[in-house]
Formats: C-alpha cells, structure tokens, sequence
C-alpha cells in the first residue's frame, strides 16, 4: 500500500524564466538531441512552441497536434503538455515563455480584463495551431520574428521592444482562440496523479493505487487515463521511469543494475527489453553512446 504523502506539485515546472523582474525567455532546443522528449507538465507562463526543422507532436491536455516547420503551438497556463518528435525525425523548435501578468495593467484596463485575465483563467476550446494561410499568422510570424531580433541584439531597453512584439503576438493568437470551460476537475486530479508519479516512480505503484488517488474505481480509471493521456497507466509508467533510467545512465558512477531498480524495476532483464524498445539499444550502450551529453 502506498503510504500517504504531502501534495507537492513537483509536475509543475518552477524554473524561473527571465527572473521575476521580466518573466520572458527565448531559447532553442532539440529532440531527441538536447532530450529524447519533454513529459508531461505544467506551469503558469504561456509557451509558444514555434518550430524551426523537422515536424512533432505537441498535446495539450487530452489533444494532439501535430506541428511542422514554420508553425507553432500556444500552451496555456496551467496546461497539461508534453513534446515529441515523430519517429525517426529530429525536430528542432524555440521556446517563447512568459508570465502573461508581465504585461497587465490595473484590472480596469480593457486589454487586462477582455483578454490577459481570461487567458490565464481558461484554456482554448482546441489547442492553438498558428500556421500559414490561418487567422492571425501574419501578426504572430512577425511578431515571433521581432522578438528573435530583439532577443539576439539586446540593444538597450530592448525589454520594452519585446512586450510591443508580445502585443502582436497575443493579437494574432487570439484570432485562433476560442474560449473552452474553466478546468475541469479530472484536469486537476491527473495533475496530482503525475505528481505523485513523479515523486514515487522508484516505488510499486498499481493502477488499483493510481485509481485512488484519483477517488476512481479502476475501470473506470483505467478508460479514463487513457482517454487523457493516450496511453494505458502502465505504459506512462514505464515510460516515465525509462526517461528518468536514461537521465540516470549518464552517471558513469551508477551501475546499470542500480538504475533499473531506482527507477522501480526489480527485474534487470525486463528494464533492457523495456529500454531497448524506447531507445533502440541497450542501457550500457545508451550510456556510450551519449557519454559527454547533458540534459
């Protein structure tokens, strides 16, 4: 039986982008390169996810889009998402995070109350696919393309150019946007669910213990995570605890014994099939192979 445990929202991404004074960052990355994808999560900031090369898939809570060079994806505060690249392709894309409340004025403002508070209340209807041809993109591709200007230049007072260019940003963005429901609660509760996996990923966890958590029967959990997430509980498991292993290998101090049982695998032969599946080689030649890569 899993022992009860403090909530802490470990799921939710707490790393400060751009500091508290201007809560903006830009910066490039790379699957599977800079990591083989990003998990599941959340934070308060709203994330473009602009690509560059290559084509991936972003999921916003339970939907998929899938996004190639010259589009984007926006996410919400306090979305559940995740990134992948598509098999056997390489998607490099740029981050554009920020904390909305960095551009808000008093609550009478119009721009604040019509659109910046909302926005931060409520997540679209259908994620937010900005590419060619559709509403708003020329605003949105030329405001992404000031903000990679500004950014790189960083000539004095720059700050003030990049909220004019998050103005037009938003502008576009909200041509696509329509407004869905205030969050429901299963949101909530897969929010607490992933954390808890999060925390205990080294432990036995059983679907009759995840369906607990989420106060379901394990039926019924079981359809609804994996209308959630697209994925069964045991394969988001496993998957979980196969990233956090590769994470590990890069420790040349840690067996690879070590690992698989630190990340709640108790048979050592079972971890390499699992391993060779996701990653398409063993965890030894895993760990050679990206010896000298930080993620």
């Amino acid at each position: 039986m899993i022992p009860e445990y403090e909530y802490r929202s470990r799921l939710r991404e707490r790393r400060e982008h751009g500091g508290k004074g201007f809560p903006f960052n830009i910066y490039p990355c790379t699957i599977p390169l800079d990591f083989p994808w990003v998990q599941v999560h959340w934070h308060e900031e709203l994330e473009i996810i602009a690509v560059k090369k290559g084509r991936g898939v972003v999921t916003a809570d339970r939907q998929a889009v899938e996004v190639k060079a010259g589009e984007a994806v926006a996410v919400f505060p306090g979305q559940l998402h995740g990134i992948s690249a598509r098999a056997e392709e390489t998607m490099e894309y740029e981050n554009i995070i920020f904390r909305p409340q960095m551009l808000m004025a008093s609550a009478g403002d119009l721009c604040t109350a019509e659109f910046l508070l909302p926005l931060t209340e409520r997540a679209p209807a259908d994620p937010v696919h900005m590419r060619a041809g559709g509403k708003g993109w020329e605003d949105f591709s030329e405001a992404v393309r000031r903000l990679d200007l500004l950014c790189r230049e960083k000539a004095f007072a720059y700050q003030l150019g990049v909220k004019g260019a998050l103005f037009q940003m938003l502008q576009g963005i909200f041509q696509e946007w329509r407004p869905g429901e205030r969050p429901e609660k299963s949101r909530e509760k897969m929010k607490e669910l992933l954390d808890f996996v999060e925390n205990h990923y080294g432990e036995k966890i059983s679907v009759k213990d995840a369906a607990g958590i989420c106060c379901y029967s394990s039926s019924h959990f079981m359809k609804y995570f994996k209308q959630y997430m697209g994925a069964s509980f045991v394969e988001y498991l496993n998957g979980y605890r196969l990233f956090q292993a590769a994470m590990q290998l890069l420790s040349a101090e840690t067996s690879v014994t070590a690992v698989a049982q630190s990340c709640g695998f108790d048979n050592l032969s079972y971890f390499n099939r699992l391993f060779r599946q996701k990653y398409g080689c063993t965890p030894g030649e895993y760990r050679r192979r990206m010896e000298g890569t930080t993620f």
